[in-house]
């Protein structure tokens, strides 16, 4: 066999394993019900849905249609973050990741509650679910203003891997302007909190009609308002010293 033919076989393969993928993704998301509140932060007093939650929820569906999440922690250039991987029986597989700025010293426990906040919402986003949490609208509203000067971090990228059609975002960027509603125009770290609290946890990016692929300015937006969300909250947390898992589950 030539090289031209094994090069189109393999190619070949790719597709079909990416199509796997992609049917076997519909098919679960179709079947996954929205995750519900099973925990009360004793910091804020209200419920959320925990890490607990989400895997028992997502992991018996996804695994009947031949699917798997996997999570591993990353950190770099003053960030720490999770990156998610969703891998097909059939080899298929895409991945993301999501990450937020961190200060120097941060302690572990506290990286660890950033971990789990960052796990539990990439897999309700994989999920296509929402998740329980009122615990959010308590924790944003009980934030005081950010003192801190916000700096662009290192790109958060959603990367799908053989050619599955997701854009990637370029840096975090505070400056943004939101395009609708009653605060169009305002820069992401001028918003009031609730307003904040809309672009980061209800707002989605939505695919374009004409490429089908989520445009980077939008991908650029979520993130960065999910990355302005987490930073003003954890330093509203930072005092408590024993924050339990979920400690941070906004």
């Amino acid at each position: 066999m030539s090289l031209e033919n094994t090069l189109d076989t393999y190619s070949l393969t790719l597709v079909k394993q990416q199509n796997a993928l992609q049917k076997a993704l519909v098919d679960a998301i179709a079947e996954t019900p929205e995750v519900h509140a099973d925990s009360v932060n004793p910091f804020h007093k209200s419920n959320y849905a925990s890490l607990n939650a989400h895997l028992a929820l997502v992991k018996p569906i996804f695994a009947k249609h031949g699917l798997a999440i996997i999570q591993c922690p990353t950190g770099h250039n003053g960030s720490i973050g999770i990156t998610t991987k969703v891998i097909h029986n059939q080899g298929g597989s895409m991945e993301f990741e999501a990450s937020i700025p961190v200060t120097a010293g941060i302690k572990a426990q506290e990286a660890g509650s950033i971990y789990s906040y960052l796990r539990r919402y990439s897999i309700a986003a994989v999920a296509g679910i929402a998740t329980d949490d009122d615990d959010a609208n308590a924790t944003v509203a009980s934030a005081p203003a950010v003192k801190a000067t916000y700096k662009a971090i290192a790109p958060k990228k959603l990367i799908a891997t053989n050619n599955a059609p997701v854009a990637s975002s370029s840096d975090v960027d505070f400056s943004l302007p939101v395009p609708f509603g009653k605060a169009k125009g305002t820069a992401l770290q001028d918003l009031a909190p609730n307003d904040l609290n809309y672009w980061a946890n209800t707002w989605e990016p939505k695919p374009w009609e004409k490429t089908g692929k989520v445009g980077i300015k939008d991908l650029t937006l979520k993130s960065s308002a999910q990355a302005l969300w987490v930073l003003k909250n954890s330093e509203s947390d930072g005092e408590n010293d024993e924050p339990s898992e979920d400690a941070i589950p906004f």
